[in-house]
C-alpha cells in the first residue's frame, strides 16, 4: 500500500518556516529507508495461505518515536509530518523544543554579515510554541534550547520563552549572540515560579535575567551556568544548587559584588575579568564545605601598556577578594587557578596560602609563584595531600610580599626559603611543568629541576613546541 503524501490532508503546522525542498528531500529519504507497509506474501509451501510482512517502524510506540525525534531538533522533527499519516502529529508530542535561527541563515559570500529569513523564523517558532493549547494541556518539556542571533531576532522573542516555560521544562538553554559591541544584553523573563518549579538545569549566554536566583524562585535548581550576562541582583542563594559557572559577567560599574550562598555546591567555575575601574568580586559568607572541584580564572582587561596595568586600589580590593574566596574553598580536591598573582594567592594577613587538607590535584596556569618561589613553597606546605601539580607558563616576578615591621612574617619567609620544593610536600607524586621555548636559562623549568634530587624524580616527556616535563617520585 502506497503512503499518502497529499499536503492538503496534513493538519496545520509550522511548515511555513521550512523550505519545501527540504521537506521533499526528507520525504524521499524516509521512503528509501523506511520498511514497506504490511503486504501479502504467498507461502511457497503451498496451500495458498497468505502472510503479512511486519512493518517494524510502524510497530514502534509513539513514545519511542518521539524520543528519536527529540534528537533531531524541532525543525527536522516538524519536517517528518509530511512523510505519512503515521508521522503527521508525532512532532507535537516531542518533549524537547529546539529553536536555532542558524538553520534559517541565507547563503552569502564569505565575510559578509549574516542574513536570515526573519518571517520564517517567526512563523516556525510561533508554530512550535503555539499558544492555542491551554498551558495545562500541553505536555511537560524535558528541555528547551534556543540559539538566537541579534540580526535574526527583530520581534519580541521573550514570548517564545514565556510559552515554553508554561510547559515546565527541566532543562533550559538560552544562547543570544550579539553582533554589535555596544549592544546591551536583552532582558529575559524566567517567571512565574510555577513555570520553573521543575527546572534543574539553566544555562544562559548573552542575556539579562530579570529574576533573582533564589530558593523561592527556583526551588529545584541544581546546575546554573551564566556567561556574558548582565545580572543586576548581585545574589545567588540556593540550597539545592550543586554546580555553578559564572563566566565573564557584564555588569558595568554598578554591580561590584556577587554574593554566593550555596551550602550544597560541589562544582564551581569562575571566569572574572577586571580592570582599574570594573570587576565583579564573588563573596561567600560561609565556607563551601561540599565543594569538590573549583576553577578560578581572572583576566586583566586593561590595555597592554604597563602604565595602564598599574595596580590601583580597585584592583587591590579585587585581588584581595579572590584571596578571601580561596580561603572559603579549602574542602576542594581538584583546583585550577589561572592568572592569579601573589596578592590573590596569599592571605592578606598571614601572607600564606590557605590550608587545603584534601587537595590532591592543582593546576597553576600563568600564575605568579613568587620571589624565589616563596608562593609555590607556601602552596606545597599547606597542601599536605597534594599528589599532582601542574605548572603551566608560571612566572616568578616581584619581591616577597612582606610588610614592614612584621618580624613574624619575616621568620616564616626565611623558613620557607630554606626548604627545597621537593621536600615541601611529601605526598607529591608527579609534577608537570610547561614553559615556552626560548626562555632564559634561569627560567622556572631549570630552577625547579635544580632543587630536585635526581634519585627521587625522573623525566617523563618533552614535546617540540613546549618543554613539558613530568616528574614522578620513584
Amino acid at each position: 500500500m502506497r503512503r499518502e503524501r497529499d499536503a492538503t490532508q496534513i493538519p496545520e503546522n509550522p511548515m511555513e518556516g521550512i523550505p519545501q525542498t527540504a521537506a521533499a528531500a526528507a520525504a524521499a529519504a524516509a521512503e528509501a529507508s523506511e520498511p514497506p507497509r504490511k503486504r501479502a506474501r504467498v507461502d511457497g509451501g503451498g496451500g495458498g495461505a497468505g502472510e503479512e510482512e511486519e512493518d517494524r517502524l510502524s510497530d514502534l510506540p509513539d513514545c519511542l518515536l518521539e524520543d528519536i525525534l527529540a534528537h533531531l531538533g524541532s525543525r527536522q522533527a516538524v519536517q517528518t509530518s509530511v512523510l505519512s499519516r503515521r508521522w503527521r502529529n508525532l512532532w507535537r508530542g516531542v518533549r524537547v523544543v529546539v529553536i536555532d535561527v542558524g538553520s534559517f541563515r541565507l547563503p552569502g559570500a564569505d565575510g559578509d554579515p549574516p542574513r536570515f529569513r526573519l518571517d520564517r523564523i517567526e512563523d516556525f517558532a510561533d508554530g512550535v510554541l503555539s499558544p492555542s493549547l491551554h498551558p495545562g494541556a500541553a505536555r511537560e518539556l524535558d528541555a528547551l534550547r534556543m540559539r538566537l542571533d541579534e540580526d535574526a531576532v527583530t520581534t519580541n522573542f521573550q514570548r517564545w520563552i514565556r510559552r515554553a516555560l508554561w510547559r515546565r521544562p527541566a532543562t533550559v538553554d538560552l544562547y543570544y549572540l550579539p553582533r554589535r559591541s555596544f549592544s546591551w544584553p536583552p532582558a529575559v523573563p524566567l517567571t512565574p515560579v510555577t513555570a520553573v518549579s521543575r527546572l534543574k538545569t539553566l544555562r544562559i549566554f548573552g542575556l539579562r535575567p530579570t529574576v533573582v536566583f533564589g530558593a523561592d524562585e527556583f526551588p529545584a535548581l541544581e546546575d546554573l551556568h551564566i556567561e556574558r550576562c548582565s545580572y543586576a541582583h548581585g545574589t545567588i542563594a540556593s540550597p539545592t544548587l550543586k554546580r555553578l559557572a559564572l563566566v565573564s559577567p557584564i555588569n558595568g560599574c554598578f554591580v561590584r559584588e556577587q554574593r554566593l550562598t550555596a551550602p550544597g555546591l560541589t562544582s564551581l567555575r569562575l571566569v572574572l575579568p577586571y580592570s582599574r575601574e570594573e570587576g565583579v568580586r564573588v563573596i561567600t559568607d560561609a565556607p563551601l564545605t561540599s565543594l569538590v572541584d573549583a576553577s578560578i580564572t581572572i583576566v586583566d582587561t586593561d590595555p597592554g601598556d604597563p602604565r595602564n596595568r598599574r595596580v590601583n586600589q580597585f584592583k587591590v580590593d579585587f585581588l584581595v577578594a579572590i584571596s578571601n574566596l580561596l580561603g572559603r574553598l579549602t574542602s576542594v580536591r581538584n583546583l585550577d587557578l589561572t592568572g592569579l598573582n601573589a596578592t590573590a594567592l596569599l592571605d592578606n594577613k598571614s601572607q600564606e596560602f590557605p590550608m587545603f587538607p584534601y587537595l590532591t590535584t592543582l593546576l597553576l596556569n600563568e600564575c605568579d609563584i613568587g620571589y624565589k618561589y616563596h608562593v609555590l613553597r607556601s602552596i606545597l606546605q599547606n597542601a599536605p595531600n597534594l599528589e599532582q601539580l601542574r605548572l603551566h607558563n608560571c612566572k616568578f616576578v616581584g619581591k616577597s610580599r612582606r610588610k614592614a615591621g612584621q618580624t613574624q612574617s619575616k621568620e616564616k619567609t626565611s623558613k620557607c626559603s630554606s626548604s627545597t620544593l621537593s621536600s615541601a610536600c611529601s605526598s607529591l607524586k608527579s609534577v608537570e611543568i610547561k614553559h615556552p621555548r626560548g626562555e632564559p636559562s634561569h627560567d622556572l623549568l631549570h630552577e625547579f629541576l635544580k632543587e630536585i634530587p635526581h634519585n627521587q624524580w625522573r623525566k617523563r616527556s618533552i614535546d617540540e613546541e613546549t618543554i613539558s616535563i613530568e616528574l614522578n617520585r620513584k
